[in-house]
């Protein structure tokens, strides 16, 4: 009875242990995943938020994930093998000032815009080759190849020299609606009759004077960046990695996959091809949507009359304290006049009232706040992030875009039905009363919490499904997966890709037809005119 209860035992250690093993060599298989280099060179700590879930659910996976970046991950959501290379020599947040934004969009505003793109794309280029981790990753690279480089596609292409010496594929990133210069780059269809670029806003349907601007921005910014900014790309990559080759040509060869912030409750219906993958709301987390608020936070909301509260915040990179005094009184007169409270992001300790319905504040967990059932309102200036956050959260949403996309995602709210436009321009007490009066008509708070319903019921979380296809094409038969997705449009001149080449031989043979027909004619009215003649002769 002994040596029966001793073999029994025996079988569940042996068990243990196999289990044990199993589990072991699983985490080992886990942990020799592909190795991922993500390359970051922008500033914004907007844009980088969009891509760090990605980044840190790689990681996760067991991936190992090497990042350049400006901005350094939370130590309490940073993967054991999730590796930074940090640059330095730019501020990442709360760095524009109201000497900077340019809120209209006439042509040359958005040429001066394309201006600054250009130039802050090239200063990042210089720091991110000056600051050595080029070598870092081709040292890394030597020891154990890299498999994918992921990258941010927005005003530089500079970074695209790594991916060319490691001879790796490439899935950029978008943190905003796809920059018109990059839709050649997969045979994305921008046709400007309807398709809004990313630099333009304006409600649906286009009229004739803005489908002229929206194609004439596009085609101009889209031909500077090839011919000027990757012109200088190209330069900067011969100057410090001493190879030269077309970038462009190199980003439409290499380019697996897009990723863009954009899902169509917001953005409308686009076109889109296997090449180009939504992730629009990939920052949101639902668990922080009911996250615990600061407690001077709490305790106002908790104090609110029943009209509830306005969250007032024009994001990360804009300072809101740097607005002109004369406008911040008029908006704090306006907002006195309301029956709700109001909580504002401001920067400093010298705030612009002491009434107790104002509460001030320099930093706020923004989606749980937005979020919070006592918020009815949502001032924003048109970021993409927040104003996902807001659609996530369903709350009617007044819109001043200052500067970039904001127009356009303003826009895209407003074309909803959830939101109403303020120029910052336009903001004096009356227009401001106004605004106020309107968006708190019931039908945006309807529209609000439809699009709420049907952003968060999709298919697959935006998170999930941009790893599924990164990690498709990291699979055993990713390559496969690679040439597939890479359509040989991309490969047509533009005279070709339009069907000009057809439509000109379709224009020839008509025009054959034309003259064959008229030289046709010509005869049969001279046989005619001839036979006439004849007749008259006879007759007489």
């Amino acid at each position: 009875m002994q040596i029966k209860s001793q073999s029994n035992n025996n079988t569940k250690t042996m068990l243990l242990i196999y289990f044990l093993l199993a589990i072991s060599a699983g985490q080992i298989q886990t942990a020799a995943g592909s190795r991922i280099l993500g390359i970051f060179g922008h500033f914004g700590y907007s844009h980088f938020k969009v891509f760090y879930p990605l980044l840190r659910t790689l990681a996760e996976h067991g991936h190992h994930v090497t990042v350049v970046t400006h901005i350094k991950a939370p130590n309490n959501t940073k993967p054991a093998n999730y590796e930074e290379l940090l640059l330095v020599g730019h501020q990442t947040a709360n760095m524009v000032t109201f000497n900077d934004i340019l809120p209209r969009r006439p042509l040359h505003y958005l040429l001066l815009e394309a201006e600054i793109l250009h130039s802050e794309g090239q200063k990042s280029c210089e720091l991110l080759y000056e600051s050595g981790h080029v070598d870092t990753i081709l040292k890394l690279h030597e020891q154990q190849p890299f498999d994918l480089v992921i990258t941010e596609y927005f005003n530089t292409d500079c970074q695209l020299g790594i991916p060319y010496l490691l001879q790796v594929p490439v899935v950029g990133l978008s943190s905003c609606l796809l920059m018109p210069y990059y839709y050649d780059r997969i045979a994305l269809p921008d046709f400007p009759s309807y398709v809004q670029s990313e630099f333009v806003g304006f409600p649906e349907v286009l009229n004739w004077h803005q489908r002229l601007l929206n194609f004439v921005q596009m085609k101009v910014i889209k031909n500077l960046y090839r011919y000027r900014t990757n012109y200088y790309d190209r330069k900067l990559i011969n100057k410090y990695l001493k190879v030269d080759f077309d970038v462009d040509d190199f980003a439409r060869r290499s380019t697996s996959l897009i990723l863009v912030n954009q899902h169509y409750t917001l953005t409308g219906n686009k076109p889109l091809t296997p090449q180009l993958i939504e992730m629009g709301g990939i920052h949101i987390e639902e668990k922080l949507a009911n996250a615990t608020l600061p407690v001077n936070i709490e305790k106002f909301l908790k104090n609110a009359p029943p009209e509830g509260v306005l969250f007032f915040s024009w994001g990360s990179m804009v300072r809101s304290s740097s607005m002109p005094a004369e406008k911040v009184q008029t908006i704090v007169k306006a907002l006195e006049q309301q029956p709700f409270n109001v909580i504002w992001k401001w920067e400093t300790d010298d705030v612009p009232s002491k009434s107790k319905k104002f509460l001030f504040v320099k930093w706020a967990p923004q989606l749980s706040l937005i979020c919070h059932p006592k918020v009815k309102l949502f001032w924003g200036h048109g970021g993409l992030l927040g104003t996902t956050e807001n659609i996530y959260c369903g709350k009617p949403l007044i819109v001043t875009p200052l500067y970039g996309d904001q127009s356009s995602n303003a826009h895209a709210a407003e074309n909803r039905g959830v939101a109403t436009i303020l120029l910052y321009d336009d903001i004096n007490e009356k227009n401001l009363l106004a605004t106020l009066k309107e968006i708190r008509r019931k039908s945006y708070a309807e529209h609000a919490a439809a699009l709420s319903h049907i952003f968060r019921n999709q298919d697959k979380k935006p998170l999930k499904r941009a790893v599924w296809w990164v990690e498709h094409l990291l699979q055993e038969q990713g390559k496969t997966a690679q040439k597939l997705l890479q359509t040989k449009a991309t490969k047509l001149n533009w005279f070709v890709y339009y069907s000009l080449d057809s439509v000109c031989l379709l224009l020839a043979g008509l025009a054959v037809l034309i003259f064959i027909g008229r030289a046709v004619l010509r005869v049969l009215c001279a046989i005619f005119k001839q036979s006439n003649q004849s007749t008259k002769v006879k007759t007489n």
